[in-house]
């Protein structure tokens, strides 16, 4: 009776925040800024620290519709790892993607631990083993990408060469990547921070822990992936049989964006009773589904990534009006001056990460003089992994999460336009009415269904 009482809460407060999420992204788009900006302004107008629209238990109410959001994101970024496309360019991909992850990470962390030192409020632990938690974390997070963000762009001026296919792989293996890691750096996190009166035997276990949990995580994912692949299919006996003839494009379009909605959410749900790493356990499944091998198999990929652009429309309204519901908006304030100066030592790690990796693997010379400006844009799964370690670790995660979203605005903001220097420099710019709107004013994301989904 409580769950259900706690259901009717959250989707009540949901159907009252999402119109003004879905009018304020709009709002943002007119101002030619992201649309998850507005969806993140909304909610912290409608949060508990102004209006008090939503309460702090409100906020808690809607878990599970954040669970199913994050579901999505995560579904959606292993859905783009397809590997029969990454295998032309292998030695390349991983190669810059190794050098600018490895660059990011040691320039981040350093950051962190000296803005941790500097700024004691900002991430207050009087724990030296929480501060270093926090510095790994944080590095970690630094190292993504939002390849959503790179389709809007690469979208709106029509961006097509061999830059732009080799900035689209290292994205999306990048984030891929990046996502493993974080998942195994934070359940290393939780067996390294333990009371310590615990025996070594016990310490010895705890460690251990993080490599099967990460494995129950892709076990958990890949079977999701694979029942995921079934439904998929167009005359699947588990979608009701009076839809099959409804249209002869896609009889049941409507119904497969709800089944798929509700997969990837029981897969994120059964990670998340396995203390497992739900969002790895969702990036598996979307992996597994585009590059399962059948006769059907391209048509499958593009009717997923429309299902999941579609459902996605709806669930960033949700997602991000939630998370700037859940921040003190006083201490975004206070953390803009640090955020800054992360956000400068990134762009520095970023740049001499993009240059070792394009000579190492041979890049162009051109190529490696732009590339650096196509790895800026943070976005959704930045957000989507700085939330879960607010909820995870509820000592220091809600600073951590408010540190990291107040850096992720910044590259926001910071990233599109740069990107779209670097495509004009390639030459793989091809509007010229997008090229004026670039060089005339402020970061935009605009798109169609895929703005910033991811």
């Amino acid at each position: 009776m409580i769950v259900i009482h706690h259901l009717i809460i959250a989707f009540v407060v949901a159907a009252v925040l999402a119109p003004f999420s879905y009018y304020a992204g709009l709002g943002a788009r007119l101002l030619r800024l992201p649309q998850i900006t507005g969806y993140l302004l909304s909610g912290i107008v409608c949060g508990p620290y102004i209006l008090g629209i939503l309460s702090k238990e409100s906020v808690a109410d809607l878990s599970i519709i954040e669970g199913a959001c994050l579901s999505i994101i995560g579904l959606a970024a292993g859905a783009e790892l397809d590997w029969p496309a990454l295998s032309r360019s292998r030695k390349q991909v991983l190669g810059i993607t190794a050098a600018v992850c490895m660059f990011s990470w040691v320039f981040c962390y350093v950051a962190f631990n000296a803005v941790g030192q500097a700024f004691p409020d900002i991430m207050p632990t009087s724990d030296h083993a929480h501060l270093l938690a926090i510095c790994t974390l944080g590095a970690t997070l630094m190292m993504t990408r939002s390849p959503a963000s790179a389709i809007a762009v690469l979208k709106e001026v029509d961006g097509k060469g061999a830059f732009s296919s080799l900035v689209m792989a290292v994205v999306v293996v990048k984030d891929v990547v990046v996502i493993v890691i974080y998942a195994l750096n934070m359940e290393l996190i939780r067996a390294v921070i333990l009371p310590p009166n615990l025996t070594s035997k016990l310490r010895m276990i705890n460690l251990i822990l993080p490599i099967v949990s990460t494995c129950l995580s892709m076990a958990v994912g890949a079977f999701g992936g694979l029942f995921l692949g079934v439904v998929m299919r167009s005359r699947s006996p588990l979608l009701p049989s009076a839809v099959q003839s409804a249209s002869a494009v896609d009889p049941h379009a409507r119904y497969k964006m709800v089944v798929v909605l509700l997969v990837s959410t029981a897969v994120f749900q059964v990670a998340h009773f396995f203390e497992a790493e739900p969002l790895l356990a969702c990036v598996t499944m979307g992996m597994v589904v585009v590059n399962r091998k059948h006769d059907r198999a391209e048509k499958e990929k593009e009717e997923l990534h429309h299902t999941v652009t579609s459902i996605m429309s709806l669930t960033n309204v949700a997602f991000f009006g939630l998370a700037g519901a859940s921040l003190k908006l006083s201490a975004i304030r206070l953390m803009l001056y640090p955020a800054l100066i992360v956000s400068a030592v990134r762009l520095v790690a970023i740049y001499c990460g993009s240059w070792f990796g394009c000579f190492v693997t041979g890049t162009l010379p051109e190529q490696r003089r732009l590339f650096w400006a196509s790895m800026v844009t943070q976005a959704g799964v930045a957000m989507g992994l700085a939330r879960l370690a607010g909820t995870r670790f509820p000592d220091w995660g809600p600073h951590f999460q408010a540190f990291m979203i107040a850096i992720i605005l910044v590259n926001l903001l910071v990233g599109p336009p740069l990107f779209k220097m670097a495509l004009i420099g390639m030459g793989e710019a091809r509007i010229g009415a997008a090229l004026a709107a670039a060089s005339a004013g402020g970061p935009t994301l605009s798109t169609g269904a895929k703005e910033d989904t991811l």
